[in-house]
């Protein structure tokens, strides 16, 4: 008892001596705020099309998910390897899945405070936090099963380390910039666009400390190895990677980033070009801010800015050249540092009185560049609770909800075929509805009894005259759009039982007067009879009964 005594005593003496600073309360709330909205919301939606390929590959034994991975994924498996061992143990429900870059978006706010801290001040890293725990594109990537936030946290961590290694090349810093670094790159080939200009900062630093080479080359060294154990999966990817990233114009992906970093999902309500000019005005304003900041501070939000620029700028630049991966969720470990560099600005006016061109400058005008720190600050943190709450609130800007269709069809008593508009789009349902295998051959034939079509009620890209079902035109072909919606009156040998709606799908429920033996080939060229318009993508599959 007098040890348990003695040892209150002395908790009580340490915190009467060491106060916990204010931002660190602030902090705290912070992160409580971000874990609330990333909790509370996990669930709301409906797997989309990537999740339900990692819900898949997840249902796989290890080795045929490792191969899965290799031939179908165009990133590194470590986040796919993570998440086959998290869901045996958690389960298979959206929480489970979500529940890892749930918690690497909660992990990424402390990230964005201590870099922000370490490289300008305490209150910048307060700032840097805050934006991140509200910002919708990083909450709409904490509740989605693929290895985005991951990447993001990985990376974030890794440029804190950094920061920590830059200023004092230890080996504990630099154990840990080399684990956090390698695991990145483990992660998502995006990572080395940050963590390579980090190793080169490094060796060129270590030239000058001799004491401090060899475990430096050694923690470069051992980043590298894990980088060159990924090339293997790089050239694989590269043979069947995301072509439909460079068929987008890339002044309209610049656009779009910018915009979708600030408000996400909004942008299918705002012109791209907006972005463009809405991030430009940011930077300019970051650029006149720090103007007025301390030589360390833009030194530190320097750092910060260089890392960024190497994320966003030489995967422009190689697309040029090469493969043309630049893409708005690609470029996430850009946001930490970016956000540092944002928070510098916002707080660098506060640092000290404004020298060089402003030197002798009226009072008023500091005070009003002070205010304009405050106010560009609150005005993103603003945008961004603003543009979370719609997000969250409106049906049109979240996932298809794809389990709402699966309970309205409810369960199959005969063996059915599920024709669903949006091709690939429509991949979740086979997770929702029991008796479905993922991979289903085209050319093999199943009984079916029962025809289920899901069409969509907004316009779609659909077959036009002198066009085939697999998009071949022919003469007379012509671009064409409609709502594909299953039809009021059925084909020859069919009758119509149902047809009903489901949020922004339209569902009909055809029963064939006789069974027969049809392969998805065969349904494929059947559909029209079933669709007022036939959509271009079309998903089609097979149901059987359970029990």
């Amino acid at each position: 008892m007098r040890f348990d005594q003695s040892w209150l005593a002395r908790l009580r003496v340490a915190l009467v001596a060491r106060p916990i600073p204010d931002e660190l309360w602030v902090l705290g709330a912070v992160i409580a705020v971000a874990a609330a909205i990333r909790i509370l919301t996990i669930d709301n939606q409906s797997f989309w099309t990537d999740e339900a390929l990692t819900a898949y590959e997840a249902g796989l034994p290890f080795g045929a998910m490792l191969k899965a991975v290799g031939h179908v994924e165009t990133t590194p498996p470590l986040y796919f390897v993570l998440i086959w061992g998290w869901t045996k143990l958690f389960g298979t429900s959206e929480v489970a899945f979500r529940s890892v870059s749930t918690l690497a978006g909660i992990a990424l706010v402390p990230l964005a405070y201590f870099s922000a801290r370490e490289l300008v001040s305490r209150w910048a890293g307060v700032i840097a936090a805050a934006l991140v725990a509200v910002n919708p594109f990083l909450i709409w990537y904490s509740q989605e099963a693929r290895a985005y936030m991951l990447l993001a946290a990985l990376t974030g961590a890794a440029f804190l380390w950094f920061i920590r290694a830059r200023r004092d090349p230890s080996a504990r810093n630099l154990t840990w910039w080399a684990v956090f670094s390698a695991l990145a790159v483990m992660t998502h080939f995006f990572a080395g666009f940050a963590i390579a200009p980090e190793a080169l900062w490094l060796l060129w630093l270590a030239r000058v400390r001799p004491h401090t080479r060899a475990r430096t080359g050694i923690a470069v060294g051992v980043v590298a190895a894990a980088q060159g154990a990924m090339v293997p999966f790089a050239f694989v990817d590269t043979s069947h990677g995301p072509g439909w990233i460079a068929a987008i114009p890339r002044g309209h992906r610049i656009e779009e980033l910018s915009l979708e970093w600030g408000v996400d999902l909004l942008t299918r309500r705002i012109a791209p070009v907006y972005g463009l000019i809405g991030g430009a005005i940011v930077i300019a304003l970051a650029v006149l801010l720090l103007a007025g900041a301390e030589r360390h501070r833009r030194t530190g939000a320097g750092v910060a800015a260089v890392i960024a620029a190497c994320v966003f700028l030489i995967p422009l630049a190689l697309g040029f050249v090469g493969q043309d991966y630049f893409y708005v969720r690609n470029e996430i470990p850009a946001f930490v540092p970016l956000a540092t560099v944002i928070a510098a600005a916002c707080v660098a006016p506060r640092a000290r009185p404004f020298r060089g061109a402003l030197a002798g400058a009226p009072a008023i005008l500091s005070g009003a560049l002070t205010l304009l720190g405050g106010a560009l600050a609150a005005a993103l943190l603003a945008l961004f609770c603003y543009s979370t709450v719609t997000v969250q609130t409106m049906v049109q800007l979240q996932r298809p909800e794809w389990a709402s269709v699966a309970r309205a069809l409810g369960p199959a008593p005969v063996p059915r075929a599920i024709l669903a508009a949006g091709g690939e789009q429509a991949d979740p349902l086979k997770l929702y509805l029991p008796g479905v295998s993922w991979v289903q051959a085209r050319a093999r034939q199943e009984l079916v009894t029962e025809i289920d079509v899901i069409g969509v009620r907004r316009p779609v890209p659909v077959v036009s005259p002198g066009q085939d079902r697999t998009g071949s035109a022919s003469a007379g072909a012509t671009q064409a759009r409609g709502a594909p919606v299953p039809g009021s009156v059925a084909p020859a040998g069919a009758t119509l039982v149902s047809r009903f709606r489901v949020h922004n799908w339209i569902v009909a429920r055809f029963a064939l007067q006789r069974p027969a033996l049809l392969s998805i080939d065969q349904l494929s060229h059947l559909a029209p009879g079933f669709l007022r318009h036939t959509p271009m993508a079309l998903l089609i599959f097979v149901q059987r009964p359970q029990g």
